[in-house]
């Protein structure tokens, strides 16, 4: 692990839930979402590295969202963040406008997180997977003020705000929040991204490039195959999709960043605590026949597929399967004082990497997955898994005693507060009192009343 200092910078598309589920439920697919999702960031990349190349990286996509960081004096590096974000805006606008290809579209809208501090960034390995990941006060932060932060705008932390001149302090309005007092802070500052002056111009030619990327792949050549074994991403691409059935499971840490002291006076214990709950979860999922697709901050989502044999005639499903994993992962961060809520849905699934960096980001999307991320987001609370009305049918048909630990608690959703540990013990007296009334027992011990 490294320990660096600098800027961490989230650029979200804000409605591309709503974008990807308008083309799905018009067309059937998402070829045109991940067709525009790939330009739109690897043009991003590709503009941030050409200006910044020495002092700015590119982490990781997670869904709808660019994660990079930028090593410099917090004056240079908000300085190179301005400017990307700027072109980030100027490029969504682009994208909405004049690339044709994109038209049927609803507009890409952004919104754009910044915070500066310590942070470690380390290289996530096991035997054949790799993936970067960075653990840091300021990078959960940043994270949170890109959710915080209305469209078409930039937020900043007070660190960064302090070493604006009086000009650009003026373009920003301070935001107080409720929601960010558990991270010990109580406001941070909001600018329009049209207010907010880049250090470069942005040219026409700059945006072009955009145009350019996109047709170097057109859309007739995204292709979709169904996945019989197991969905592997390494085989993936922008234009090699795959079409799947499954539940993709979202296990996110609650308040995990309020964990992490602001000054980053325990910036090295939380990074290594942080790796050994990342690798527990890996495992665990890898464990229980599921798909890890990445990791977001701090939280997993991985996937479990209905499997066909190759006759075509049966298959494997994932309701079981998704769900033992979800009262494991529950399990599995306890030992690290920590609590996690997990949330599923059921049904059609579209895989595929993209990124201008070889096209190394796993990517999943779908109705399904802005379900799933729904059901952890809004209904499962610490230690709690939220699933779909689909996902209890399902794992009802599959194992009713297993269902009977979800309880209805609205019109779709079903929760429990089982780990696999209760599970296991209530399956344990079900079981001996089942011996018991049929007497079925080891008379040594005499008939229990």
């Amino acid at each position: 692990m490294r320990r660096l200092e600098g800027i961490h910078l989230y650029i979200n598309i804000e409605n591309f839930d709503q974008i990807v589920a308008d083309e799905e439920d018009r067309t059937g697919t998402v070829t045109h979402s991940i067709h525009a999702l790939d330009t739109f960031f690897s043009s991003v990349e590709g503009y941030g590295k050409s200006l910044y190349g020495d002092i700015l990286t590119v982490e990781k996509i997670t869904g709808s969202r660019l994660h990079l960081y930028i090593v410099d004096t917090i004056t240079m590096a908000y300085s190179a963040a301005r400017t990307v974000s700027v072109y980030a805006f100027k490029l969504a606008q682009y994208i909405n406008k004049d690339i044709p290809k994109y038209k049927t579209l609803k507009d890409f809208t952004i919104q754009i997180g910044c915070a500066y501090g310590h942070f470690y960034d380390f290289e996530f390995e096991t035997d054949n997977f790799s993936e970067t990941t960075t653990i840091g006060f300021a990078a959960n932060f940043a994270a949170k003020l890109q959710a915080l932060t209305g469209s078409g705008k930039l937020s900043i932390f007070e660190d960064i705000y302090r070493e604006l001149d009086k000009e650009d302090r003026e373009k920003f309005e301070k935001v107080y929040s409720v929601s960010i007092k558990k991270y010990g802070q109580s406001h941070f500052y909001t600018s329009n991204l049209s207010n907010v002056t880049p250090i470069t111009e942005i040219k026409d030619s700059d945006l072009e490039e955009a145009k350019i990327y996109a047709n170097k792949v057109n859309l007739n050549e995204i292709e979709y195959s169904g996945a019989r074994q197991t969905l592997n991403f390494s085989s993936l691409s922008k234009s090699n999709c795959k079409r799947l059935e499954g539940i993709p499971l979202f296990a996110d840490i609650r308040g995990f960043t309020s964990m992490f002291d602001s000054n980053d006076t325990n910036l090295d214990e939380m990074a290594e605590k942080t790796r050994k709950i990342l690798l527990s979860m890996y495992n665990t999922t890898l464990g229980n026949q599921g798909v890890h697709v990445q990791f977001q901050g701090d939280r997993e989502l991985s996937v479990y597929q209905n499997t066909t044999e190759e006759s075509g005639k049966n298959s494997t499903g994932c309701f079981k399967r998704a769900v033992l994993s979800a009262m494991r992962l529950v399990d599995a961060v306890k030992p690290f004082s920590v609590h996690i809520g997990v949330g599923g849905d059921f049904g059609r699934l579209y895989a595929t990497k993209i990124g201008a960096r070889g096209e190394k980001d796993n990517i999943l999307i779908g109705k399904t997955v802005i379900t799933a991320d729904c059901m952890e987001d809004v209904h499962a609370d610490e230690d709690q898994i939220a699933i779909t009305g689909d996902v209890y049918r399902g794992l009802k048909n599959e194992d009713s005693n297993l269902a009977k630990q979800f309880s209805h608690i609205d019109e779709d959703v079903y929760v429990s507060t089982v780990g696999f540990a209760k599970y296991q013990d209530t399956l344990r007296f079900n079981r001996h009192s089942t011996n018991t009334e049929q007497r079925n027992y080891n008379g040594a011990w005499g008939v229990l009343e």
